[in-house]
């Protein structure tokens, strides 16, 4: 054995030194006892990091989706309020359209209730000007002495019929068909 295989020799079993004495750089640490447990440490730390940071996405995306229906919701309800308030307003144009047409079927019934109440009077009030009159008629004319009948006309007593004179006193016309005497 010669010294170059001695040095060669040693170099090999003394990887982190150089032929001229200094430390080589690269892996000296995997040769440390403290490098195997911080290598799992990082990777059970960077692992939980990684389902952490998978929990929050999914989280984020069930708030999303629920912010999501959440918005949909109040537009839906939205809609619904502005078609009730649309439907509230519809009915109150409609009920002051029927108010209108209410109050002017009022007036135009209370109108014709004055006229036929004014008619009425008047009817009533020429009702009892004829009672009046038949009354003053009755005192002046008297019974027919040749009737019972009340109601005689004594100038027609020879022209028409004792029938046609009763009717005539009950309210009938002298027509030409009427029976003579």
């Amino acid at each position: 054995m010669t010294f170059d295989d001695f040095k060669s020799k040693t170099m090999k079993d003394k990887p982190d030194q150089k032929p001229n004495g200094k430390k080589a750089k690269g892996l000296h640490f995997l040769s440390s006892r403290w490098w195997c447990p911080a290598a799992v440490t990082l990777g059970i730390l960077c692992l939980g990091l990684l389902v952490t940071l998978i929990l929050l996405a999914m989280q984020l995306s069930q708030v999303s989706n629920l912010l999501k229906q959440q918005q949909a919701n109040l537009t839906h309800q939205e809609i619904i309020l502005e078609g009730q308030i649309l439907a509230q307003q519809q009915a109150e144009k409609t009920s002051q359209e029927s108010e209108r047409e209410l109050k002017k079927t009022i007036e135009t019934l209370t109108q014709k209730l004055d006229e036929k109440s004014k008619k009425q009077m008047e009817l009533h009030h020429q009702n009892l000007n004829l009672q009046e009159a038949l009354r003053k008629a009755a005192n002046f004319s008297g019974i027919h002495p040749a009737s019972k009948c009340p109601f005689q006309f004594p100038i027609l007593d020879g022209v028409v019929s004792e029938e046609t004179q009763q009717l005539m006193a009950l309210g009938g016309r002298l027509s030409f068909d009427a029976s003579l005497v």
